[in-house]
């Protein structure tokens, strides 16, 4: 794993993926992460491949898009690539930066170790997962109406 600047458990404590966690965890939790910095217009994660890596974005905005069509864009705090980092399957959209990014990532294949040894991780992570789905779900059904 990379080296993470000293900045970064500052800047995560404000997230709500870390609420609840003392900052000595916190400090230990981001030593897992590698601090990556993308270009602007650079893609991160491209739809359909695979991939187990899981980001933050610390600085910077990026977009998710999906058949070629621009869903949301990201902002510091908000996270993308734990579909397929969960269930080893491919990505279901791409992102692409807006600006230059800065992000903490989790390499290949570590995602859900973190999950089982920080299981707060996963349950403030689950409300952001749940409006994801049903943003889908609402949108699914817009389209099947006649």
């Amino acid at each position: 794993m990379g080296q993470v600047r000293d900045d970064v458990v500052t800047t995560v404590e404000r997230s709500p993926l870390f609420a609840g966690f003392p900052r000595k965890q916190l400090q230990e939790m981001v030593q897992r992460f590698d601090d990556q910095t993308f270009l602007a217009e650079h893609g991160v994660v491209s739809e359909g491949m695979h991939g187990m890596e899981f980001f933050l974005i610390l600085e910077g905005s990026a977009e998710v898009v999906v058949d070629g069509t621009v869903l949301a864009t990201l902002q510091p705090g908000d996270f993308f690539g734990e579909v397929a980092a969960l269930d080893d399957g491919p990505r279901t959209a791409s992102v692409r930066t807006a600006t230059k990014l800065r992000c903490l990532g989790l390499p290949n294949r570590t995602f859900k170790q973190f999950l089982l040894d920080y299981p707060l991780f996963a349950v403030n992570m689950l409300p952001t997962v749940v409006r994801r789905f049903r943003a889908v779900m609402t949108s699914a059904k817009s389209q099947r109406l006649p």
